[in-house]
């Protein structure tokens, strides 16, 4: 769901009144400034004043940051300048205003480094990772995850290391969040699940509140709304712990939305209700366009049209005109449905006229998003594999010195006992050990170079193999999708043009037909980049779905699935969905198959996989080694060799193929 990471923004933002310990500690500042304090006492106190009044009194947050940013400059207060730097970026960044945020982030951050270089204190240094996390998160704001993500990874072990729990757990919580816009749903579950524990450790009810309605939108998408619901129960539980708290909205909008997931239609709406009543008439609220949807929502699973759009029309004109393109795209779509179905047909045809618009607006950019979040998550996992390697030979590197320094004790001890008769043997072993040590590690590198090479080759064919799907992708949508579109603009504009005396319901039908057909194309480009029944059911469920797709009046494609899919990571039952997919695929169009046979069989960490049909076949001798074979059977071996696999086809002319795959899942 493309709202997750909305609403924890705005879980701050709901209730500008909140009464919590925040006014305590506002009123202990107050009093100090009241007081005839010293300078730098003074400063560190208007600092800690602009975060407090960050989001809750834009006035006072911006008139406190500026005064200590102006007394703290006149004294030379080098942490004086850090702070109220870093908080008065907070301070815009509450408020949106992400220019402004960075620019005093990075002022703050490049002070903060020269305060830890002269004073490196838990404080200091506690200040100066609080300013680079957040900058990350600025660059969140701006859809650069990437971005955010790296700033994160670097600032939260640190702050693990310092001991500091209360910035680790909303590290990890954050960090779950952004993996849950990423659609990365089992990386974040994990790590919402550490957080939880974290907060359930050392944090208070506010705290439990924050992450649990965080979490909580990250399940529904995984349709795990038994565990939403949990989640939702420890929120509720929190929240009577805080009077008139400002996420009381938040709340009942999460129970709404799980309500609508469970089908009790009535009790969502009730608690939609509870939650848009936290906002005056006119109120500008972003929580409040969400709301509207979510009403639309349940009331178009009820089949109450009448209502569905006209909450959908509320947030299509909601005031601020902030919308997603895909947003307005399914909006103006599901206008044009409930139109169709109140029979109000010509404004479902005005409808439609502008979901054409919006679509063929929408096509390239979210081409080119795709394409980004791809590269997104690759360079993740490749960050994180770097990590890995350096930890292992940071490993490596330790348990070899401490192995060098047993041996020079050992031999330090016989010296010292043995002394001058056993001096000249020694130094004839240590030589002979020193070649023997030599020769080992020449050969270890010559392994390791080879090794290398071997690694680079799969990845240089993997990332080839990538641009080839991506320029596939790019075809399928402009020949396709592209196509069909452009021939549904056509016919609504020759409907407009033609302004025909009767209502055109036979064009009108020709056309939702091919938006239909549109739609399933749509779907079948999504599905082929990543099958969603995958991702929530398993391999077996996506092989059955798959097979079941390919079996047609001329074809006939057969699955045996022997063993389970369970403890195989996400990453190796995609790898061997597309090695399945691929054969079948071969089979079909290459080898005009009419029977395929597909045997899946797996036996503790091994996993056979076998794809026979009743095909032309081919010659295995010349075929093979033929250097132009294709790019089919090198995405095939690169997929193999990357779960540590091997592959062997068997094959003649007009007689069929059989291929074989053996997999260690350990090793891959």
């Amino acid at each position: 769901m493309r709202f997750v990471s909305f609403i924890c923004i705005l879980l701050f933002a709901c209730c500008v009144n909140a009464q919590t310990g925040r006014e305590s500690k506002i009123d202990s500042l107050e009093n100090i400034l009241s007081q005839k304090a010293q300078d730098t006492t003074r400063v560190l106190a208007l600092a800690e004043l602009t975060k407090l009044y960050g989001g809750v009194d834009s006035l006072k947050c911006f008139e406190t940051g500026f005064k200590a940013l102006k007394l703290s400059e006149e004294i030379g207060y080098l942490k004086g300048m850090a702070k109220a730097n870093i908080n008065l970026a907070g301070g815009y960044a509450d408020y949106f205003d992400i220019d402004n945020a960075k620019k005093h982030y990075e002022k703050g951050n490049a002070l903060a480094d020269k305060l830890i270089k002269k004073d490196s204190t838990k404080e200091n240094v506690r200040l100066w990772l609080r300013g680079l996390y957040n900058l990350g998160v600025a660059y969140g704001y701006e859809g650069n995850v990437e971005k955010e993500i790296e700033y994160a990874t670097m600032t939260v072990p640190i702050a693990e290391r310092l001991g500091d729990k209360m910035f680790v757990a909303n590290g990890n919580t954050n960090l779950a969040i952004k993996y849950s816009n990423m659609m990365a749903l089992k990386n974040a579950y994990d790590l919402f699940i550490i957080g939880q524990k974290q907060f359930e450790e050392i944090g208070g009810p506010e705290d439990m509140v924050y992450h649990s309605l965080a979490f909580s939108p990250c399940l529904y998408s995984m349709d795990s709304l038994p565990k939403m619901k949990e989640v939702l129960d420890i929120a509720k539980k929190n929240l009577d712990k805080i009077p008139n708290s400002f996420y009381s909205p938040s709340y009942y909008g999460e129970l709404g939305l799980y309500y609508g997931g469970i089908s009790e239609y009535d009790k969502g709406i009730d608690a939609l209700n509870k939650a848009r009543e936290y906002f005056p008439l006119n109120s500008k609220s972003n929580y409040l366009k969400l709301l509207y949807q979510r009403f639309a929502g349940i009331y178009e699973k009820m089949g109450n049209y009448q209502k569905a759009r006209e909450f959908t029309l509320k947030y299509l004109n909601f005031r601020d005109n902030d919308h997603s393109k895909e947003d307005i795209v399914n909006s103006y779509f599901k206008l044009a449905q409930y139109e169709a179905n109140l029979n109000n047909y010509k404004k479902a045809y005005n409808q439609l006229n502008q979901y054409v618009k919006a679509i063929e607006s929408m096509r390239l950019d979210n081409l080119g998003s795709d394409m980004k979040n791809l590269e997104a998550q690759y360079k993740i996992a490749k960050k994180e594999k770097e990590i890995l390697t350096l930890q292992n030979e940071k490993n490596e590197s330790a348990l070899s010195l401490e192995k060098k320094k047993s041996q020079a004790y050992l031999l330090g001890g016989i010296i010292s006992i043995l002394g001058l008769l056993l001096f000249s043997g020694y130094y004839f072993y240590k030589r002979k050990l020193a070649k023997v040590h030599k020769k080992e590690q020449m050969r270890e590198g010559e392994i390791q170079l080879l090794k290398q090479e071997q690694q680079n080759k799969i990845f240089s064919a993997m990332i080839e193999g990538q641009e080839k799907e991506r320029k596939r992708l790019a075809i399928d949508l402009h020949d396709g999708l592209g196509g069909r579109l452009s021939g549904i603009s056509m016919n609504l504009s020759k409907l407009d043009k033609d302004e025909p005396k009767e209502y055109p319901k036979k064009q009108l039908q020709k056309v939702m037909k091919d938006l239909n057909d549109s739609l399933t194309e749509l779907r079948s480009v999504a599905r082929n980049m990543m099958p969603e029944t995958l991702v929530k059911f398993g391999l077996q469920a996506a092989l059955k779905d798959y097979c079941s797709s390919m079996t047609g009046s001329e074809t006939k494609v057969t699955l045996q699935f022997y063993g389970s899919d369970k403890g195989i990571n996400i990453n190796q039952q995609v790898t061997m969905y597309r090695v399945i997919q691929e054969l079948i695929n071969n089979a079909v169009k290459h080898a005009k198959a009419t029977e395929v046979l597909v045997q899946y069989m797996r036996e503790g960490s091994q996993v056979d996989i076998t794809v026979e049909d009743n095909g032309i076949g081919f010659d295995k001798s010349k075929s093979l080694k033929k250097k132009d074979s294709g790019m089919g059977l090198s995405n095939l071996q690169t997929r193999v060799a990357y779960l540590k696999g091997n592959i062997d086809f068997e094959s003649e002319e007009n007689e069929g193929t059989t291929v074989n795959v053996h997999l260690n899942i350990d090793a891959a």
